[in-house]
C-alpha cells in the first residue's frame, strides 16, 4: 500500500503551491528573460522556511527529508524550476551529514533562514560526471590549504555566500567550504544558458586561495562518498522538477483547452485530444510513483542511487515528451513567449543535462543492475 502524505507534508504542499502562485509565477518570465537572480523572492522563501527543508530543526531548519524536498520542488517548478537552487540544498546536506559540530552550528542556521545562499562547484572545462580528470588542486601548508582551480557551469556562483568546492589533495578528491568574498576568488565569465535562467551560471577561478583546515568538509579523499550520498537526494529533486513542469504545463493546457472552441466544440471535446491527455497524465503519474519510491527509500536510509537515477531518467523522459505535445495541443496560443510552454521546454532540456545527464543515469542504473 502506498504511504499517504502526512498532515505536515500536505501543509508544505499547500504552502509551497500558494507561494508559487503569489510570488514566482508573476515574475518568472521577467527573471528568465533578464537571466538574473531573484533576490527578493529568495529571501521570502527563506522567511517561509523553504531554504531549510533538509536542515535539522535544532539548526533552524524544517527537519525534512527527500519526500518533503520532492513535494516542494514539484510545486515550485510549476512556476519556475529555476527557483530551486539545488546547490544550496546540496551544500546544506553535505554539512549536515559530514560536517563537524562547529561547521554545523556556524553554517547551517544562515543557510536555513535564507540569509546565506550556497552553491556547488564540481564541473571543470574538462570534467563533468567523471572525477578522474579533475584539475583543481588543494596543497597543504601547515594549518592552511592553498586552492587553485577553474570551475565552469556553476549556478549562483556570483551570488553565493558559500560554495562547496571539489579539489584534489594528496589523499584524493576533497570537499572544501569556500567563501567567495575572500581574496583569490574571481568570476571569469557569466554564461548564457538556454534554461533555468533565474539561477545564473558562471565560470570562476581560485588562485592561491587560502583557507583553514576547519573549512575542509569531511576527510581528505572523501569527496566521492559525499558526492554520491548528496546527489542521490538532489536527483530526486531533479525528478520532482520535471514532474512539476509537466503538471504545470498540463494544468495550463487543460484550462485553455476547455474554453478554446472550434466551431461548436471545445478542442478538448475531440477524442484525439482527450486520448492524448489521458496518455500524458498516465505517464506523469507512473513517473511520480517511481519518484515517490526513490524519496521514501532515501528517507529510510536505504537509497542506493538506483531508484534516484531511475526517477530522474523516467521523469526527464516524460517531461521531454509531454511539453511539446501540450504546446501542440494549444496550437498558436502556446507558440508565444508570454505563455510558459517555451520556457518549460528550455528548462526541461537544461535539467536533462544538469546534475548528471540522462545518459549518465542510464550508465548508473546499468552498473548497479550488473553489480
Amino acid at each position: 500500500m502506498l504511504p499517504r502524505m502526512t498532515t505536515a507534508q500536505l501543509e508544505l504542499k499547500s504552502k509551497a503551491s500558494a507561494f508559487t502562485r503569489e510570488w514566482i509565477e508573476p515574475e518568472a518570465k521577467e527573471f528568465d528573460e533578464k537571466g538574473i537572480f531573484p533576490w527578493e523572492t529568495f529571501r521570502r522563501m527563506g522567511q517561509a522556511g523553504f531554504m531549510g527543508i533538509p536542515i535539522p530543526k535544532h539548526y533552524g531548519g524544517m527537519g525534512g527529508g527527500a519526500q518533503e524536498y520532492a513535494i516542494f520542488c514539484e510545486e515550485v517548478a510549476k512556476g519556475s524550476a529555476a527557483y530551486i537552487h539545488n546547490g544550496h540544498y546540496q551544500t546544506a546536506i553535505m554539512i549536515a551529514r559530514f560536517g563537524t559540530e562547529e561547521q554545523k552550528s556556524h553554517l547551517l542556521p544562515p543557510l536555513a533562514s535564507g540569509q546565506w545562499l550556497a552553491a556547488t562547484a564540481v564541473s571543470e572545462p574538462e570534467v563533468g560526471s567523471s572525477f578522474k580528470a579533475m584539475q583543481a588542486r588543494a596543497q597543504r601548508e601547515g594549518p592552511l590549504y592553498v586552492l587553485n582551480g577553474h570551475k565552469v557551469h556553476i549556478n549562483d556562483a556570483a551570488e553565493a555566500t558559500l560554495l562547496n568546492f571539489f579539489a584534489t589533495t594528496e589523499q584524493g578528491i576533497t570537499v572544501f567550504l569556500v567563501d567567495p568574498r575572500a581574496p583569490g576568488f574571481q568570476i571569469t565569465d557569466k554564461m548564457d544558458p538556454i534554461g533555468l535562467r533565474a539561477s545564473p551560471i558562471y565560470a570562476f577561478a581560485l588562485t592561491n586561495y587560502r583557507l583553514p583546515e576547519t573549512r575542509r568538509l569531511g576527510e581528505e579523499g572523501q569527496a566521492l562518498e559525499i558526492f554520491i550520498t548528496t546527489f542521490n537526494f538532489s536527483r530526486i529533486g531533479n525528478a520532482s522538477c520535471f514532474l512539476g513542469i509537466a503538471r504545470g504545463a498540463m494544468e495550463k493546457a487543460i484550462a485553455y483547452g476547455k474554453n478554446r472552441r472550434v466551431g461548436d466544440q471545445a478542442i478538448l471535446d475531440f477524442q484525439g485530444n482527450r486520448w492524448a491527455l489521458a496518455e500524458m497524465a498516465t505517464r506523469i503519474e507512473a513517473a511520480s510513483l517511481l519518484r515517490d519510491k526513490a524519496a521514501w527509500l532515501e528517507d529510510q536510509g536505504e537509497g542506493s542511487g538506483l531508484e534516484a537515477s531511475m526517477a530522474k531518467l523516467l521523469c526527464g523522459e516524460v517531461a521531454e515528451a509531454v511539453i511539446p505535445r501540450l504546446l501542440q495541443l494549444t496550437g498558436s496560443h502556446g507558440c508565444y513567449r508570454n505563455e510558459p510552454y517555451e520556457r518549460y521546454w528550455r528548462d526541461v532540456k537544461s535539467l536533462c543535462i544538469a546534475g548528471g545527464t540522462l545518459e549518465v543515469m542510464r550508465n548508473t542504473i546499468a552498473a548497479k543492475l550488473l553489480k
